[in-house]
């Protein structure tokens, strides 16, 4: 997603299945091929990290307690594909803030115009971010006190730990020190700038496709070049269910659902997965009309015990736990 001016549009997406059952994904099976380990990376300092202890949502997001000008704690989303932080006009009428200009936010269906708000601060742990300009969303549409994005978490390392629903923020892992994935681990280079990641290698059943991580979706998603090239030589494809997405911003569009047989990035293998296929505006924000593409959402994602996010060493690592399965061909 592109970093966009003050009065240009910012890009928000919530996905909500109605009918979205068809696309729970149990079990769905991982295998990590063997990665020789290197140099063990220095722990960070402790002072340099925060550990903060998260809930689940209704969509089973992890959400944050975060501290605003003092007062809280608010329920946050984090959001690894969303460039910019949003507050819920509930949260913004608790703290009295003043509204400031109005700017469009982009959602999967529609353009809602928004007015902004500047928090003095806004803190979870040890981290701490001041003078944050951020749109202001109705919070029936949130269904969240706001979504923290790429403009506070960009740079850091973020790990989201399912099994104790916790949320690790943390400095990037050193640069030239070797990878060491620990046991059931597995690590997967990423590419990109400004916080917006694509596995460095990725093929879904065989065909070469973009790939994101996208703690924001509710369900992974790819656009319709993915599955017409896909679906070309293999009309099985073709299915008859569908699911409808819901976006932050209101509105719904359909989407068709694909069996995928095996999602690959790097040296993590994903089996047996059923994807929503539409076409987003995210896609066309990321300039992906004419690439296959898929964000991986968190239907997929918390299935793991643990999944880190490094934005400064750019790769991901997947805590696979009871989830590697036997080899397959």
């Amino acid at each position: 997603m592109r970093t966009l001016s003050l009065l240009g549009p910012y890009s928000r997406r919530r996905f909500v299945g109605c009918g979205a059952a068809s696309l729970v994904l149990l079990p769905t099976l991982t295998r990590a091929q063997s990665i020789s380990p290197g140099v063990p990376l220095s722990p960070s300092p402790a002072q340099d990290a925060t550990k903060v202890a998260a809930d689940t949502d209704a969509a089973k997001h992890l959400t944050i307690g975060v501290q605003i000008n003092g007062k809280g704690p608010y329920r946050f989303v984090v959001d690894t594909g969303a460039d910019r932080s949003v507050i819920a006009d509930t949260v913004a009428t608790d703290l009295g803030l003043t509204r400031g200009p109005i700017v469009n936010v982009e959602g999967i269906v529609r353009t809602l115009p928004a007015q902004t708000v500047t928090l003095g601060d806004i803190s979870f742990g040890a981290v701490r971010k001041e003078q944050l300009v951020v749109p202001v969303l109705p919070r029936a549409l949130l269904d969240a006190d706001g979504y923290l994005g790429l403009d506070v978490i960009d740079g850091y390392r973020v790990t989201l730990d399912f099994r104790n629903r916790a949320l690790l923020i943390e400095p990037p892992l050193y640069r030239f020190l070797l990878g060491h994935n620990k046991p059931n681990e597995t690590i997967v280079p990423v590419s990109g700038h400004s916080g917006h990641l694509r596995a460095s290698y990725s093929r879904i059943d065989g065909l070469l496709a973009a790939t994101f991580i996208d703690t924001g979706a509710e369900v992974s998603v790819g656009n319709s070049k993915l599955f017409e090239e896909l679906a070309a030589g293999d009309p099985s494809y073709f299915k008859q269910e569908t699911v409808m997405l819901t976006g932050v911003t209101g509105g719904t569009i359909g989407g068709r659902v694909a069996d995928i047989n095996r999602i690959k990035m790097n040296s993590l293998t994903i089996y047996d997965s059923k994807v929503a296929i539409s076409d987003l505006q995210i896609f066309d924000l990321w300039g992906l009309r004419d690439t296959p593409a898929l964000l991986i959402g968190m239907n997929f994602l918390r299935q793991f015990n643990r999944v880190s996010i490094d934005y400064g060493r750019k790769e991901l690592r997947f805590d696979l736990a009871s989830m590697i399965s036997p080899a397959r061909g």
